[in-house]
């Protein structure tokens, strides 16, 4: 009977899933998402009832919202309700680590590489990923994607064939999307994998050299991809979830506006990630000693597409390649005789390293890290910038302002922290016109200011002292019209001192919702861009 010791591919096997792990572990909770999909997950939870109507900001009041990712934020909330931060961030890691852990096993199914593969997810995907890592529902579609991705590409490899019926994994696909629908809006890209299989195996039964390998039969993603496409009803309004990717992804606040919605670009540290992968695929498969796969290259290139278009889809196409990448850089030795058996270590150090790495990760845990004295970059569970003092301090002013205008971030925070106090915009991008965008952004530049401020009627600021700084200096040099009454090195907080009417006339702006649409990006050169992300 063979003797079972631990050998150094278990050392890199543990350390490809740990590290994964541990990168989550680290990073804060970012307040763009997180906190309003916290709060609306507070109201599902305590009403019973999806709300359909903005009931958070005093513009847009009454307003129809469609909440589609309702299931997430139940279940963000219900995770915070029994364990705080600590056992969010614990969730995340262990949810990520063991998607990517899958996705290893996929790349090592392709390339036979084990190694190469945890080199390849490492120093590759991780970079190019981690940046779509926070908590907030994209988050739990990423290992439904990467379960998607595995079973339709076992389903190709003859080796994993069963007889001419039906593959019972892929009785998978259709169950996961009445979950994935209900968790975010990516619940598309589920039919799309399946559809772009579909024609990729047409394809190289049309055009590619008789393969003498069992291919397996068409047939079976019909029923399944017919099966999945009526999963997407199980949702509370049926065909409007269609609808809603729909305008999503035709809205002008999204895509002109949000950074994550902008293609992706060398100036940015995740856009120079992103392309440092692309241009590193495009040498292995140039290089490789076989063609790739028809349909790996597909799948592929029409998610490179929606990457290119979007730097927020980066995190898909960067799945869908590593296995490809993988494989092809697998290749370069495959005609090399002279490749001996890897060294696997003593099994007493193998252990040790193991042992090492299982205490990094058990330090990193969020019951632990914070008595270390870390930066408060990365020790503190919640960003740093998140205003929670600032927030306390406007609920105890017992002067508090009706109309407070604020850092878009921070609205988020306030519909969590201060539900009683409404909020003039938040990332609920599309909720809001693109006017009113275009009218924050000035604002934050300390453009038109006291104009603006008399059309909304604000009689309070909470502002970002990085984002809006010359908005923090306009209010500061106005000490008779604006008191400050809280500051800390993030956030700012002013009340109104004197009626806004008795504000010098300004220039005439027009009404909220009307007045032509300027290109959001345009005014970026100018002001402060808008959400890192949404969803």
């Amino acid at each position: 009977m063979a003797q079972r010791t631990l050998t150094l591919d278990h050392v890199w096997l543990f350390a490809g899933v740990a590290f994964i792990a541990l990168r989550v572990l680290l990073t804060p909770i970012q307040p763009h998402d997180f906190w309003w999909h916290m709060a609306t997950g507070r109201i599902i939870v305590e009403t019973g009832a999806i709300p359909t109507v903005d009931s958070f900001s005093f513009t847009q009041a009454g307003e129809p919202f469609y909440n589609q990712s309702w299931l997430a934020q139940v279940l963000m909330y219900l995770l915070f309700s029994l364990g705080g931060a600590p056992l969010l961030i614990v969730v995340q890691a262990l949810m990520l680590a063991a998607a990517y852990g899958l996705l290893l096993q996929l790349s090592l199914r392709r390339s036979g590489a084990l190694r190469l593969s945890v080199g390849v997810l490492l120093l590759g995907t991780l970079p190019a990923s981690f940046d779509n890592w926070l908590i907030r529902p994209q988050s739990y579609a990423i290992p439904l994607f990467i379960i998607y991705l595995y079973v339709l590409t076992a389903w190709r490899d003859p080796r994993g064939q069963r007889g001419s019926g039906l593959w019972p994994p892929l009785l998978l696909l259709p169950l996961l999307g009445s979950l994935w629908v209900n968790l975010h809006g990516s619940f598309v890209l589920g039919g799309a994998l399946i559809a772009l299989t579909f024609v990729g195996e047409l394809l190289r039964r049309w055009f590619s050299p008789p393969d003498p390998s069992p291919r397996p039969p068409l047939w079976h993603l019909i029923p399944i991809g017919s099966l999945t496409g009526m999963s997407w009803l199980i949702n509370p309004t049926g065909w409007q979830v269609l609808g809603y990717v729909r305008d999503l992804l035709s809205s002008s606040q999204v895509t002109q506006l949000v950074t994550e919605w902008a293609p992706p670009t060398i100036r940015t540290a995740n856009g120079a990630l992103f392309f440092l992968f692309l241009i590193a695929g495009i040498v292995i498969l140039s290089y490789a000693r076989k063609r790739p796969d028809p349909v790996d290259m597909l799948i592929a290139g029409a998610l490179l597409w929606l990457a290119l278009g979007a730097g927020r889809n980066n995190i898909w196409f960067v799945a869908a390649a590593t296995p490809l990448f993988t494989r092809q850089l697998a290749l370069w030795r495959a005609g090399d005789r002279r490749v001996r058996p890897a060294f696997q270590g003593l099994p007493l150090l193998n252990g040790v390293l193991i042992g090492l790495i299982g205490l990094l990760l058990l330090l990193t845990l969020p019951w632990i890290k914070p008595a270390f004295g870390l930066p408060p970059e990365v020790g503190s569970l919640i960003a740093v910038e998140t205003p929670v003092a600032a927030v306390e301090a406007l609920q105890a002013d017992a002067e508090r302002p009706q109309r407070l205008f604020h850092a878009m971030s921070m609205g988020s925070y306030l519909i969590w922290a201060a539900p009683e106090q409404p909020v003039w915009a938040d990332p609920r991008i599309e909720l809001y016109p693109f006017e009113q965008w275009r009218d924050y952004q000035q604002l934050s530049a300390g453009m038109q200011v006291e104009a603006l401020l008399t059309a909304y009627e604000i009689d309070g600021l909470l502002l970002s002292n990085e984002q809006q700084a010359a908005l923090v200096a306009w209010a500061s040099a106005r000490p008779e019209q604006w008191e400050l009454r809280y500051e800390d090195a993030f956030t700012s907080y002013f009340v109104a001192r004197s009626p806004l009417s008795l504000y010098a006339p300004g220039p005439p702006i027009r009404p909220l919702g009307s007045g032509p649409v300027v290109a959001g990006r345009l005014l970026q050169r100018r002001c402060e861009p808008l959400a890192h992300g949404y969803q």
